[in-house]
């Protein structure tokens, strides 16, 4: 380990959102990684930690897959796995007053709660895409609510085939977005078309709708239906390295926060 570099704990590291954080952290000048962490039911836990990005292995000999240590020092965490590993380990970064940056999805609003209980003692950033692009992407609409605000209003995502939660959680975080700019309770009129239905839209609701499909990293289009025109915003996010590094760059951020809940409009 570098004396110079600053060191991270990856949660999910075996998971492609992990792989991708260890990828850039191979070559960083600014961070390494100290703690790889995966589920304890994980065929390589006690192996050492490998990515298989774009097919070139590697490994990192002197780091060790394993779960949650009960003991830990580092300068950050980055957590990519479920609701609750994610939340047993902010309880850890709550502990040992280490700043928490997680992009899991998937939590209950109860969660969210306890999350945000924690972040009175360590910073911690939530939030379901680090990329730059999609919060231009909820800027730019917020920035002009009072059009959109007047045309019918549809969030449609895509996803690879293994993708297991739907919608996405950047998906909900563009409809919530919307809703709160529109003056709304959170989740206030949003309509998911997962199911066959009789009933025709509602005045004002966020219809939003999911493909699964092949190996597409992820792509969200807001679709506004006005009156003898349509505007269409998309965002395609083409390589997992989006995420990756926007959540290293912006756990560095973090890093200088003494405690709070943070998203990523906040630090940008």
């Amino acid at each position: 380990m570098s004396k110079n570099k600053k060191t991270i704990l990856v949660n999910g590291a075996l998971g492609k959102m992990g792989e991708a954080i260890v990828s850039l952290c191979k070559n960083s000048k600014d961070i390494q990684v100290k703690y790889a962490i995966d589920s304890p039911k994980h065929k390589l836990i006690g192996e050492s930690l490998y990515s298989d990005k774009d097919r070139k292995r590697f490994k990192l000999e002197d780091v060790k897959v394993t779960k949650i240590p009960l003991k830990f020092s580092a300068d950050l965490i980055i957590d990519f796995s479920t609701p609750n590993s994610a939340l047993s380990l902010a309880r850890k970064a709550g502990e040992f007053k280490i700043p928490f940056v997680t992009g899991t999805t998937g939590f209950t609003s109860k969660q969210i709660v306890e999350l945000r209980k924690i972040s009175n003692k360590t910073p911690i950033l939530q939030s379901y895409n680090m990329s730059l692009g999609i919060n231009l992407l909820r800027k730019i609409i917020n920035d002009n609510i009072n059009y959109f605000a007047n045309t019918d209003l549809e969030v449609t995502e895509t996803h690879h085939k293994d993708k297991v939660d739907s919608p996405s959680g950047t998906a909900l975080l563009l409809a919530d977005s919307i809703s709160k700019s529109l003056g709304r309770k959170s989740g206030a009129l949003i309509n998911f078309r997962g199911k066959s239905s009789s009933i025709k839209r509602k005045k004002g609701e966020i219809g939003m709708s999911v493909i699964r499909g092949g190996d597409i990293v992820g792509e969200h289009k807001v679709s506004s239906f006005g009156y003898k025109e349509n505007i269409y915003l998309t965002h395609q996010a083409l390589d997992r390295e989006v995420f990756a590094s926007g959540s290293i760059n912006l756990g560095l951020k973090l890093m200088k926060k003494k405690k709070g809940f943070f998203s990523v409009q906040d630090l940008i």
